[in-house]
């Protein structure tokens, strides 16, 4: 006798907390500056370790590295900045407005404790590296072992 199963019809259903984080995730549902309209930008984010290090990489595009700042306090790690609004002429009428203007702010955790005095910075096309080592208390340990007698 042969068995035959059926693909499920429920696999294709959406839980409802996966449509409201696709929902709130939308551009209309991010944080709003409510005194003067600008939005708060939040660029996307990689963090990743490495034995030695902890590695963010924020994408910025448009920043000049003089105009990001980045603080790191404890366990927190906050990059800030802010592009410069163009001047709009009144004879240009745009059609789409979608390039990110205003402030921007990118705030993380850390897995793990780093010495933030040794922490160091790059930007090159549009991207910010910043370079945490790991204090010396998590990083790895090797032990070699030898043969007992």
């Amino acid at each position: 006798m042969t068995l035959t199963r059926r693909p499920s019809h429920l696999a294709d259903v959406v839980t409802v907390r996966d449509a409201l984080d696709r929902l709130f995730d939308e551009r209309a549902f991010r944080p709003l500056w409510p005194w003067n309209g600008d939005r708060e930008v939040v660029p996307p984010l990689d963090l990743y370790t490495t034995p030695e290090a902890v590695i963010a990489k924020v994408a910025v595009p448009g920043l000049r590295p003089e105009d990001i700042d980045i603080s790191i306090s404890g366990e927190l790690v906050t990059v800030r900045g802010s592009y410069k609004e163009e001047k709009e002429s009144t004879e240009t009428g745009y059609l789409v407005k979608e390039l990110e203007r205003g402030s921007l702010t990118r705030s993380f955790k850390l897995p793990t404790a780093v010495h933030a005095e040794g922490a160091t910075a790059t930007y090159a096309d549009g991207l910010l590296t910043v370079t945490m080592p790991k204090t010396e208390e998590v990083k790895p340990r090797h032990v070699k072992v030898e043969l007992g007698r």
